[in-house]
């Protein structure tokens, strides 16, 4: 399953004034996640993904990521278990002038479509560290 958010941030936010957007994604494992920074946002959106209140991306609640024409792709392994978790998308714009939209993609796959393929590929990297 594919999620979708498309978040307007207003000008002049402050990190205490920051955007949060709630929704829940549903049981499964969270195999991508693209942030997508369109041309213009000069690097003065600043966001950052929670899963349940913890710091998702970046993994460190003090850190951010920004970008300009630019669409981050980043590959996560996170297993939703259970009933549907809460992810909270946060952000601010710094811009004193024009309000900035950023897109958020998050590809959600059954377990057993990802966890032969991540279990295949942590066997290997153990084989090959025996014989180093």
């Amino acid at each position: 399953m594919l999620y979708s958010e498309h978040i307007t941030f207003p000008y002049g936010q402050t990190e205490n004034t920051a955007t949060r957007l709630h929704f829940r994604v549903n049981r499964g494992v969270i195999n991508f996640v693209w942030i997508i920074f369109p041309p213009g946002c000069a690097g003065l959106v600043k966001v950052r993904l929670y899963q349940e209140g913890h710091p998702f991306l970046p993994s460190q609640k003090d850190e951010f990521i920004r970008g300009d024409a630019y669409t981050f792709k980043i590959p996560v392994m996170y297993e939703v278990k259970g009933a549907p978790e809460q992810m909270t998308i946060e952000g601010w714009n710094e811009d004193d002038t024009y309000d900035h939209s950023i897109d958020f993609m998050f590809l959600v796959l059954p377990k057993w479509v990802t966890w032969p393929a991540y279990a295949l590929s942590t066997m290997f990297e153990r084989l090959i560290a025996l014989f180093k």
